[in-house]
């Protein structure tokens, strides 16, 4: 097996972004992707707001992970967000995922972070299951809100409830 994991170049922002649209229709979210190209060569490769690790399985793009910086006030110290991770499905089951989640716990560490964190949607068990056997676990006591760009104009302007 022929496994080779590099970051993500600005020529790449056209791969990056069909692994996203990949990922969501395989979550049932296609119709959800609004990125276009130029917001993923703006936002990774300008901005620098996130980078991106593509697994090639001898020589073809098979995956990618898509990670960010977070900082935790309990720890005082910067930490690691996988936003997504992806695997084409004729890819499956070749130990690109493990290798894939291994460099990500490589990067974290060397920038000395305490934790790599990620979600995991409640119906993808076989993604959970893997996770698992990695040695992940779920945190049950807490639960994830958002405030969408609709929720956040609204309360920027006087709109919400008041406590």
């Amino acid at each position: 097996m022929s496994l080779y994991i590099r970051f993500a170049q600005r020529s790449d922002a056209s791969l990056v972004l069909e692994f996203i649209r990949e990922l969501a229709v395989f979550e049932g979210m296609g119709h959800l992707v609004t990125a276009t190209e130029s917001h993923i060569e703006h936002s990774l490769f300008q901005k620098y707001q996130a980078q991106v690790l593509i697994a090639e399985y001898e020589g073809i793009p098979a995956a990618f992970a898509l990670f960010y910086p977070v900082y935790s006030t309990f720890s005082g110290g910067q930490n690691l967000f996988l936003e997504d991770l992806y695997v084409r499905e004729a890819y499956r089951g070749k130990g690109i995922g493990k290798t894939l989640m291994k460099k990500l716990a490589q990067i974290a560490l060397e920038q000395g972070a305490q934790r790599l964190d990620w979600y995991v949607l409640e119906e993808n068990k076989k993604g959970a299951e893997f996770y698992q056997r990695l040695g992940a676990k779920p945190l049950l006591d807490r639960r994830t809100y958002r405030m969408g760009l609709d929720d956040m104009k609204s309360l920027v302007n006087g709109g919400g409830t008041h406590v």
